[in-house]
């Protein structure tokens, strides 16, 4: 962990040394930065004219840069006047919120079944993947509908964020959304960016032929990296199933 707490206080400081960097493009992202796993979504879907931007997007960098230490077991729960991106609005539980019952986004029950199915534990009712991963996004411009997101962030963030060797020490990394690297065969950003090699697609459901996921390996088996579509709307157990059990196979969990 203290080597892990090196890195990502030279990563806060290269990052607060970038220059032509603006607080948004030096979104960070929420949860364990001591964990295995690193979720990185395509954006966040909440508007950019909210309060709700400015505290969790516009002053991640902030947060973080001020932090010394970062074990989240004194946040308190369900304390959404303070929020914290080390675990934010603790307290949520795994329902669609329907603003009364401390439910969370589709994309969060997504987040939070995956994480239940790595660690065995398919019963947990609690939104509380941020104790056991990392989550980015790829794109720090925030849009409720994908096509149309200013995308402006993304090369910054590929050059100074994914490629930082802070979030190149995850062994486990899932990209929840196709689309923000390009992938063909004269050019596979996947590769470039975190150095592995794609292995194998597969469907989760076999029958249909849908549900699928692609897996990515480095040539030391130190490393490996799941693409699959944005885990929001449409997304099937099985696909959240059959990804759990192949980082379980990986033996990459710490």
């Amino acid at each position: 962990m203290e080597n892990k707490k090196t890195l990502f206080k030279n990563f806060l400081s290269d990052l607060k040394n970038t220059p032509n960097s603006i607080d948004e493009y030096k979104y960070i992202g929420t949860g364990n930065p001591y964990s295995s796993t690193l979720i990185i979504g395509k954006e966040a879907a909440i508007s950019i004219e909210s309060e709700q931007y400015e505290i969790e997007i516009v002053d991640n960098f902030n947060y973080w840069n001020n932090l010394e230490e970062y074990n989240s077991d004194n946040i308190i729960e369900r304390n959404f006047e303070k929020y914290s991106a080390l675990y934010p609005y603790k307290g949520q539980i795994l329902k669609k919120d329907n603003r009364k019952n401390w439910g969370t986004s589709k994309t969060w029950m997504n987040y939070q079944k995956l994480i239940n199915f790595i660690y065995n534990n398919p019963q947990n009712s609690l939104i509380n993947f941020h104790e056991k991963s990392f989550i980015t996004e790829v794109n720090s411009t925030p849009s409720k509908v994908t096509a149309n997101a200013s995308t402006e962030s993304i090369s910054f963030r590929k050059k100074h964020i994914l490629t930082s060797d802070f979030f190149q020490s995850f062994p486990i990394v899932i990209i929840s959304g196709v689309g923000y690297f390009e992938a063909s065969e004269q050019n596979n950003e996947i590769e470039q960016i975190f150095n592995v090699t794609f292995t194998e697609k597969i469907y989760a459901d076999k029958e249909k032929k849908t549900q699928p996921y692609w897996i990515h390996w480095n040539k030391e088996k130190t490393k490996i990296v799941i693409n699959t579509y944005q885990l929001s709307i449409g997304i099937a157990d099985v696909l959240l199933c059959e990804i759990a059990k192949v980082i379980q196979n990986s033996n990459l969990l710490k």
